[in-house]
């Protein structure tokens, strides 16, 4: 065994389970590393926090009509403009949206619903902040578990259980760990591009999209944040990974999934078959080829362009769409009856079981399917942690939410439409909603 190499996979992928994956105890709460580094860093903004968010909306609404109007060449010679400001004529009426509602909301202008305190301001001070901070220290300190073996290491040791439970082929546990351990929209542009170079399925592709594209640490930390549970955040992650995994295991059993077929994307067919270790040791076998992969990992230069590109990449190409969709959802949540209206067989099966505020949690079981930060804005103005924990827990496993995920698929090669997507929606919310009633029982 070539040490030197051993260590430049061990040694990162230590360093990256610290800051992401192990528990630590502050300020009186447990939660991780990644939460204590993003609080420390967010500390001297806290008075500006509604001018960086609305300047960040501004550039990237600005900076994508510039693109799409004039199509400049920046994507070898200014890199990071060409990342920030590259879109499509539809994000980028999005984003216009989010720039519209930031300068409503920061200069206090137009009807009070859009900038007031419950609902414009609320988005873009809390909401928009933490994905600020979150995204960008996460983006930073991600590399240390995704470009140096520890991907590998976990999906190699797991393909077999992994094919067993997911019908899926061992690869895919290490594009299911990228989904896990990266943004939302990174895992599942990874997926869709390895079913457009050959890779997956169209059912296995569509199977790891919908089931591994979403519950990443840090995007939990946001949720949890949001939500107000952040110090039992460890118990609440365990708990939402369970449900999220029985998720998987139960869908891909059931239609629309497993009506797919097992067919490759036409244009390029079959292109890769599974790689055969020279150990027949599974452990061994997962050293090896992490080895492999951290043979390739980044110098320190290459692992800093890597963060900032990743950071500016989310929070210019997500920030806006998401004050947008989210400022549109809070406010038809606040100031309309409609979330109640199409809610109430939810509320009624609620007080049927006697779960606490019925009233004012069913309408954050369906809201989640617009935008994923609106559930955790209900369980934010609501005192019961019981409902704090399963609403937070809904936010990240119902996993299909149209500001983002949903979009993504429906316009990428995925052979998933709306009514599948919908479908989807409501078999993840039936089947982890007492998995997470339970574990706040338990664990409260």
């Amino acid at each position: 065994m070539n040490l030197k190499l051993f260590l430049k996979f061990l040694l990162p992928s230590i360093i990256g389970v610290l800051f992401f994956l192990f528990p630590v105890s502050y300020g009186g709460n447990e939660t991780i590393l990644l939460a204590v580094i993003t609080n420390i860093v967010r500390a001297p903004f806290e008075d500006y926090m509604l001018e960086i968010i609305v300047s960040v909306v501004l550039i990237s609404a600005i900076g994508s009509g510039y693109y799409v109007a004039f199509k400049p060449d920046w994507k070898s010679s200014y890199p990071s403009l060409y990342i920030i400001c590259h879109t499509t004529p539809l994000w980028f009426a999005i984003r216009t949206v989010g720039a519209i509602f930031g300068i409503m909301v920061y200069f206090q202008l137009g009807p009070q619903i859009i900038w007031g305190q419950d609902t414009g301001l609320t988005v873009f001070t809390e909401i928009g902040a933490t994905i600020f901070f979150i995204v960008t220290v996460a983006c930073f300190l991600m590399s240390f578990l995704t470009e140096f073996g520890f991907m590998e290491f976990i999906g190699t040791l797991l393909s077999k259980p992994f094919g067993l439970l997911f019908t899926l082929p061992g690869r895919s546990a290490i594009d299911a760990m990228a989904s896990f351990l990266t943004a939302s929209n990174v895992g599942l542009l990874i997926t869709i591009s390895q079913y457009e170079k050959g890779y997956y399925t169209a059912r296995q592709a569509a199977a790891v999209a919908v089931n591994f594209s979403v519950v990443s640490v840090s995007f939990s930390l946001l949720i949890a944040t949001v939500s107000g549970i952040e110090h039992m955040f460890f118990n609440w992650y365990l708990s939402v990974v369970f449900a999220c995994m029985l998720c998987a295991v139960i869908t891909v059993r059931l239609p629309p999934l497993s009506n797919l077929k097992d067919t490759y994307y036409p244009p390029v067919g079959k292109q890769i078959s599974e790689r055969q270790s020279k150990y027949s040791n599974p452990f061994r076998a997962s050293i090896e080829n992490a080895m492999v992969r951290a043979k390739t990992s980044p110098g320190p230069k290459k692992f800093i362009i890597n963060g900032w590109y990743g950071a500016i990449g989310v929070v210019f190409g997500v920030l806006g769409p998401s004050m947008a969709i989210g400022t549109t959802t809070i406010i038809l949540l606040t100031h309309t009856p409609i979330f109640d209206i199409l809610s109430y067989p939810i509320f009624s099966f609620l007080e049927l079981i006697q779960f606490p505020d019925a009233k004012a949690a069913a309408p954050g079981m369906i809201i989640g399917f617009l935008d994923q930060f609106m559930p955790a804005l209900v369980a934010s103005n609501i005192e019961n942690e019981l409902v704090k924990f399963v609403l937070a827990g809904l936010g990240v496993t119902q996993l299909i939410y149209m500001s983002e995920v949903g979009l993504i698929i429906i316009r990428s090669s995925l052979p998933l439409n709306f009514g599948h997507l919908v479908i989807i929606f409501i078999l993840r919310t039936v089947i982890s909603f007492p998995v997470l009633l339970i574990a706040g029982l338990i664990l409260l």
